[in-house]
């Protein structure tokens, strides 16, 4: 089988600062406020405002001569309706940068909105990808037809698998959280072309698939499990391992396939590894077996371990292929056919 990439979607949030314009609208909304903002302007100089309007009252008693003021001509010059008006333009010259600014489409920050896809890819599998930036270190549950397992997404909130699909549509369902429900789906057209058989489990049991071909032993070059998912005789059969085992309540798969026409070349086992803690305690895993044209069957499986004390072992459970026969796909030249019926 080629060895696709698995490309993970980066996200970048680009974060806006939000410029403030409080009293644009005050300023620049009523004409007649020009003088109370003149005024305004001139806050620095109270005195000589207060000054102004005495002088300008017509209700003031004349002074006698010998108390008479001179006012000063530069002083008084300060005040005119000239410097009044250059500080009344100046303000509404800044009123009205401001409305531009308030005008202007303000920044934005992160779009957090998380997005799902998937993608149709090799050997019947589903490209599964999701983007959720505000979500880091995140769990995350994906469900396909029967089949789910839990996972986590990275540091930037994105998150990427293969998915071996157990349905022509292809349909993901992806929980985020505690809230967030995201749904895809990827036609998947070579389906039947595939024989598929999963164990998924909860929690932290030592259940495994081994898959043996050409009448290999445990060990041989072809025995296929997690830490060896691929036969370099036979490289069109896999093994897939789903999940994480983190957090609470981990939920974990594993998937063996392979062609529909190869089956007959291929014996499928379930193992259970204890140890002597596990001992007179009852463990269950779920068997989903798919392809070829079958229906997906789910089968609930237990393992009782032997009572204490007890040393740990394996328990072997070995678990048939759905029948060969139902593939649409003609046999590659000079395959081996054992038990195949036509």
């Amino acid at each position: 089988m080629e060895k696709q990439t698995i490309i993970r979607g980066v996200a970048i949030a680009v974060a806006g600062i939000a410029a403030s314009v409080y009293g644009t609208h005050i300023l620049m909304g009523n004409p007649d406020t020009t003088a109370s903002v003149a005024q305004n302007s001139l806050s620095g100089s109270v005195a000589q405002v207060k000054s102004a309007g005495f002088l300008g009252s017509t209700t003031q008693t004349p002074p006698s001569e010998e108390h008479r003021i001179e006012v000063n001509e530069a002083s008084f010059t300060a005040l005119t309706d000239d410097t009044s008006l250059a500080s009344t333009e100046a303000v509404i010259d800044f009123a009205q940068q401001l409305a531009q600014a308030d005008d202007a489409p303000a920044p934005t920050g992160p779009d957090c909105t998380p997005l799902l896809t998937a993608h149709p890819a090799i050997d019947a599998l589903i490209e599964v990808s999701l983007t959720a930036p505000c979500h880091p270190q995140e769990r995350l549950v994906i469900s396909h037809a029967d089949l789910a397992f839990s996972a986590y997404t990275s540091d930037n909130g994105s998150f990427s698998t293969y998915v071996p699909a157990f349905t022509v549509d292809g349909r993901i369902d992806l929980f985020l959280g505690d809230d967030i429900f995201l749904q895809t789906a990827a036609q998947v057209t070579d389906f039947d072309a595939h024989i598929r058989v999963a164990l998924q489990w909860m929690g932290d049991a030592g259940f495994a698939l081994h898959a043996y071909h050409m009448g290999a032993r445990f060990g041989d070059s072809g025995h296929v499990h997690a830490l060896k998912p691929f036969d370099a005789e036979l490289d069109e059969a896999f093994l897939i391992s789903l999940g994480e085992q983190r957090g609470p309540e981990p939920m974990l798969a594993q998937v063996y396939s392979i062609p529909a026409h190869l089956a007959g070349n291929s014996r499928v086992e379930l193992a259970l590894d204890f140890s002597g803690q596990d001992c007179g305690s009852e463990m269950s895993a779920f068997v989903l077996q798919s392809g070829g044209g079958a229906a997906t069957e789910v089968n609930d499986v237990s393992f009782s371990t032997p009572d204490c004390p007890s040393d740990g072992g394996t328990l072997v459970m070995p678990l048939a292929l759905p029948m060969a026969q139902h593939a649409r796909v003609a046999p590659a030249e000079g395959s081996l056919l054992s038990g195949v019926i036509d």
